[in-house]
């Protein structure tokens, strides 16, 4: 019932081979030492579990939907469609699990909750694709559990029509023995808008990989928060193509990072030849909290055109200690200076997030870790 991973992904009809060290684009990965490991495949649920009792509620089991809440506005369907993802190779870690994503296509505004359910000691997969209708304004909240012991593979294919809107935020908060590789396929017509917002909190390895596509006078926001502790890898990467006028995309990412754990911001922002008026940033910061600790950043703008408004950056630091002191001085232990210190650094890219409820979810789940 139980073998290593790489017997596992030969049997996937999605898989040819894993890459190797030097076939990654992040060398610094360590993913070949979870190759023999051994993991079990996937079982579809037998029975249906309760649903919870809120509206407006998927839930995904080991990539299989159980239960679900929805208006009439949001049509949902089980199959392929419109694109397939070959820039990433580890987004072809499909198992037998889930080899047809999940669709909604949605064409009234609404707001959504969507729960993934992992089981332990799984090779498995989910894959959930979004398509926003001309017009429609949608609040979207992914959450992730459990997974232990598991090797998880998840993938977001997101359409926007022309006039839409999507907020989408996403919080992996999987156990700290689980191994996620994830992606998001963002494709985004003229005038449309998507916030996307990632908190990267637990777990022994996650890579999450952006990719996007903007047309004209689109615009994108992509952020990211990453909580790493213990001997935890995180990383964070994007992909941001700028392919007709008007477009905008701002790319941000924070990083809080202990013990001997190690983050990755890898972002690439490519601005086609020909296009007029167009914007793009890209900035990452980075809070070291031990001297073991590690960030690897890369921020990068490949520019084809003259008429635009570019910029990047890359910060890293540790505590101040003269605010240590200060916050010493007013009766304050060292223990809540340095939470009070850490809060301040990461409320920026949350207090971002413009939906409010996401927001308060956020700030939730940012009190169940130990970072």
């Amino acid at each position: 019932m139980y073998s290593p991973l790489h017997e596992l992904l030969q049997g996937s009809p999605y898989f040819t081979k894993v890459p190797s060290k030097k076939e990654e684009k992040w060398r610094f990965s360590n993913l070949f030492n979870y190759l023999d490991k051994e993991y079990q495949k996937a079982s579809i649920p037998t029975q249906k579990v309760p649903s919870k009792e809120e509206a407006n509620v998927l839930e995904i089991h080991d990539g299989q939907l159980i239960s679900h809440h929805l208006p009439s506005c949001v049509h949902i369907k089980e199959h392929s469609i419109f694109c397939e993802i070959e820039v990433n190779p580890f987004a072809k870690l499909a198992s037998h699990s889930s080899p047809y994503p999940l669709e909604l296509n949605i064409f009234e505004d609404v707001d959504l909750k969507l729960y993934f359910h992992y089981n332990n000691e799984c090779f498995l997969s989910s894959n959930l694709n979004i398509i926003l209708q001309e017009g429609v304004k949608a609040n979207i909240y992914l959450y992730f559990k459990g997974g232990e012991n598991s090797f998880i593979s998840h993938a977001n294919h997101v359409k926007l029509e022309s006039k839409s809107k999507l907020y989408l935020t996403q919080e992996k908060h999987l156990s700290k023995t689980a191994v996620l590789i994830s992606q998001d396929c963002l494709h985004l017509h003229e005038n449309s808008y998507l916030q996307n917002f990632n908190l990267l909190s637990q777990g022994e390895y996650l890579h999450h990989f952006s990719k996007a596509d903007l047309h004209y006078q689109s615009e994108l926001k992509v952020s990211s928060l990453l909580l790493s502790s213990d001997a935890q890898r995180d990383i964070f990467s994007c992909d941001i193509n700028h392919l007709a006028d008007g477009s905008k995309s701002q790319v941000l990412s924070k990083q809080v990072i202990k013990d001997k754990s190690t983050c990755v911001f890898d972002a690439n922002t490519m601005i086609a030849k020909g296009t007029k008026a167009t914007q793009a940033q890209q900035s990452s910061h980075a809070l070291l909290l031990s001297e073991s600790a590690q960030i690897h950043a890369k921020p990068h703008l490949e520019i084809y055109s003259d008429d635009l408004s570019a910029s990047h950056g890359s910060t890293v630091g540790e505590l101040d200690e003269l605010a240590i002191s200060y916050l010493l001085s007013r009766g304050i232990s060292l223990s809540k200076a340095k939470e009070i210190l850490v809060s301040a650094f990461i409320n920026e890219v949350i207090e971002d997030i413009e939906v409010s409820e996401h927001q308060k979810r956020v700030f939730k789940a940012l009190g169940e870790t130990d970072v």
